[in-house]
């Protein structure tokens, strides 16, 4: 079975990432990434696989994932997922070695995500009582945001054990390194995805020619270039869309879509959701 590595849009000048997505499928297939990732499922029944372990779940699901660790979540046999709700948190895999972390106020979140250990859940009481909190920080980026995930971190790390268990162990991750033509090909993106972006462009930052270019992005990463920039551009749009009072056609073109018809129709295959049904729904979680 082939393990993609994600490419995850999280940037060195931010805290954390969050994106919420409403009527989730669950079929993303298995993967890892540098980056530590908190998932909320609610609404979902399926499974949770992370490294060799695969355990049910139903209704509300949270679970700390460590770095580099394979992991994906699948629905049940039958299962629509109409009223499936998934919030992704996201942040770096250098946490741990920060001088913020490394004061007495921090000790708690340290120690939880210094474990030697593929993941940790949570118990359902727990995801339900963080749901609100979770997803009031998907797409935002200011301090009072800051503030709630850092609290956020801190509630799960003070728990007792009726309310954690740990996912695994650390000899379960499976470990890849980025090379560093792909490491070039996607700040590129990050700098430029506002912008037309051609293979040929990327192949004279790397020394390739366009088709293999293509190659070879595929190869590592098991994403197409194309699909890559799609996605980093939804991503970024649906920031714009929660954090921002911009318009949507302002949006759009600020994120790379040459058309505000192909940005609603893109979006809407992505997120079951057109942009203006999304950030309405998004607003209407935080109350």
């Amino acid at each position: 079975m082939q393990i993609i590595q994600e490419i995850t849009p999280l940037s060195p000048d931010r805290l954390y990432m969050s994106m919420y997505y409403y009527r989730n499928q669950l079929d993303f297939p298995l993967h890892f990434h540098e980056d530590f990732e908190l998932n909320l499922t609610s609404g979902a029944r399926g499974q949770r696989i992370v490294g060799s372990l695969s355990e049910n779940i139903e209704d509300y699901d949270l679970a700390l994932l460590f770095p580099n660790v394979i992991h994906c979540y699948k629905r049940a046999e039958g299962e629509t997922c109409d009223n499936c709700e998934v919030t992704v948190v996201q942040f770096s895999k250098d946490m741990p070695s920060w001088r913020l972390l490394n004061t007495v106020q921090m000790d708690k979140i340290r120690e939880m995500i210094s474990q030697p250990v593929s993941g940790i859940k949570f118990s359902p009481r727990v995801a339900k009582l963080l749901k609100s909190k979770i997803e009031s920080i998907a797409g935002r980026s200011d301090f009072d945001s800051g503030l709630r995930f850092l609290s956020i971190l801190q509630f799960l790390a003070t728990l007792g054990p009726e309310d954690t268990e740990i996912l695994g162990s650390k000899n379960e991750e499976v470990l890849f390194s980025r090379s560093q033509r792909i490491r070039r090909i996607i700040k590129y993106t990050e700098d430029n995805y506002d912008k037309k972006i051609t293979l040929e462009e990327i192949g004279n930052l790397v020394g390739m020619s366009s088709s293999a270019v293509s190659r070879f992005f595929k190869k590592r990463t098991g994403h197409n270039y194309w699909t890559f920039l799609v996605n980093y551009r939804l991503e970024c749009a649906q920031r714009l869309l929660t954090g921002s009072d911009k318009n949507i056609s302002e949006i759009a073109y600020c994120c790379g879509f040459n058309s505000l018809s192909n940005f609603n129709k893109v979006f809407r295959d992505q997120n079951s959701l057109t942009p203006k049904e999304y950030r309405v729904k998004f607003k209407k979680s935080l109350h």
